[in-house]
């Protein structure tokens, strides 16, 4: 199974959130090979700029904080595969109304191109004009339920 990891996700396991757990289990599956997870180049950079911030904030500065922060993300890019989006896409994305946020219209666009079976997200409702019949739509929680 392929599944498409929202930026959310990593931020609920890093903060170690209500959703920390079920993430967990998630990322296990996909380092034992179960599942196949995917993410956007948006996310990586998202994910940097989140931990350097974070790193900033704990009073860790360059050049350690450059080292950590390619630590975590090796970590996270030895997991998962980075998808790729077409032009097509990404003005697919732009231009999509079931979307208010363009953000999670691009995560759309990529999980789909990509092939995906679902989006594991912890904002659901950020994809409520999704049609569903192409790609679930799950939290970790009932991902895990449903899938693990």
């Amino acid at each position: 199974m392929k599944v498409f990891l929202d930026t959310n996700v990593f931020v609920e396991y890093f903060e170690c959130r209500r959703e920390c757990q079920a993430v967990s289990r998630l990322l296990s599956a996909v380092e034992d090979g179960k599942v196949k997870g995917i993410i956007s180049a948006g996310c990586v950079y998202t994910l940097a700029y989140l931990i350097r911030m974070e790193l900033k904030r704990q009073e860790i500065y360059r050049p350690e904080q450059t080292l950590r922060l390619r630590s975590m993300l090796n970590i996270i890019l030895s997991l998962v595969t980075v998808g790729s989006v077409s032009h097509k896409r990404i003005v697919m994305a732009t231009n999509d109304t079931a979307f208010d946020d363009l953000e999670d219209s691009y995560q759309y666009q990529c999980a789909v191109q990509n092939h995906c079976d679902a989006i594991v997200t912890i904002n659901l409702k950020d994809y409520r004009g999704v049609d569903t019949s192409k790609i679930e739509i799950l939290s970790p929680s009932e991902f895990g339920s449903k899938y693990l």
